[in-house]
């Protein structure tokens, strides 16, 4: 039930991606949301596991996130919009500990449906926003997208880089939210989480938007991408090191997630720079392919050390750190910036 959202994020996102160089952003996003709403309702009224597996599914289906961050790299200044990815990973952070606080509490007091209920009237309001609020685009040609353009795409080495980059940074960190919560249960209550969420955030964002403005001043977001491998690394050490001391696993936590938000908004930023502008989506869409698939590899490795020894997570991830440096040394020196 947790996973086939992944799965079927991971089949939808290029087409969607495709779409939106076709039809344009807004529609497509427009469409995406009344997907996933509809996947929602099906969830929040499903009786049995098949149905609520059915409705898991439909909401994947409705993937949007290449195509918002498509929009955000069309409405955006080349020289600011890493910034504008770090504001938009933000965003998506503070949701991601706002649902680990509110989640529990919800579904104690109204049941698990009441989530997906909430969640199907967000999808309206997101809806009601973009039409009213955000803003179009420059209106171009459509674009005749192909396989072939797809194909350039998937053998292009720097957006193939970003893509394992992608991959591993979402595997690991999906790994992480499966094992390292059930570690710090056994001695914090649940309602109590958010002592080690909520700094969590804090400290991430504090981090993150001034090292990405400085390194796009400067020129060095390769540098930015081994810093957020080296932090990473430090955290996941720090949790394999942790034993039964629960505060080294929050502080090793919270250092994990300093170094994902240092690269997370730095690889769409560079993935919207090596693209070519009349294929972004399309790029972007199998950029963010990557990142479900990642996801959903670790929910199952997560999964899997839950069974087999669950510090041997952190070691894994370490090890991970080769091949996720390795990706980022064969990255080439993005585009110069366009300057008015």
């Amino acid at each position: 039930a947790v996973g086939v959202y992944g799965l079927s994020q991971t089949l939808f996102t290029v087409p969607m991606g495709l779409l939106s160089d076709r039809w344009g952003r807004k529609p497509v996003i427009a469409a995406g949301l009344l997907v996933y709403a509809s996947g929602s309702v099906l969830a929040a009224t499903a009786v049995g596991i098949v149905p609520l597996l059915i409705g898991r599914f439909v909401q994947g289906a409705g993937a949007i996130s290449s195509v918002v961050i498509a929009l955000v790299a069309d409405l955006t200044r080349e020289e600011v919009r890493g910034r504008a990815m770090a504001v938009v990973g933000i965003s998506i952070g503070a949701s991601f500990a706002l649902g680990f606080a509110v989640g529990p509490v919800m579904s104690a007091r109204w049941g698990v449906p009441s989530l997906f209920w909430t969640t199907a009237a967000l999808d309206l309001l997101a809806i009601a926003y973009l039409l009213t609020m955000v803003p179009r685009p420059p209106v171009e040609k459509p674009t005749e997208v192909t396989r072939a353009h797809v194909g350039a795409i998937l053998r292009d080495p720097n957006l193939f880089s970003l893509d394992l980059l992608m991959f591993i940074m979402h595997m690991s960190l999906t790994a992480v939210w499966v094992v390292t919560p059930k570690l710090l249960l056994v001695h914090w209550d649940r309602s109590a989480m958010w002592h080690v969420y909520l700094p969590m955030i804090f400290i991430a964002g504090l981090v993150m938007l001034p090292a990405v403005a400085l390194a796009e001043s400067r020129g060095k977001l390769k540098a930015l991408l081994f810093a957020g491998i080296g932090v990473s690394a430090a955290g996941s050490l720090i949790m394999g090191l942790s034993g039964d001391a629960p505060v080294m696993t929050a502080v090793g936590l919270v250092v994990f997630f300093v170094g994902f938000n240092l690269l997370e908004p730095v690889l769409p930023s560079l993935v919207t720079r090596f693209a070519p502008r009349e294929l972004r989506g399309t790029a972007v869409g199998v950029f963010n392919t990557s990142q479900f698939l990642g996801a959903f590899c670790g929910g199952a490795l997560g999964g899997f050390f839950l069974g087999h020894g669950r510090y041997g997570l952190y070691w894994t991830q370490l090890a991970l750190c080769l091949p996720w440096a390795w990706a980022a040394t064969r990255l080439g020196t993005p585009p110069a910036r366009a300057t008015a």
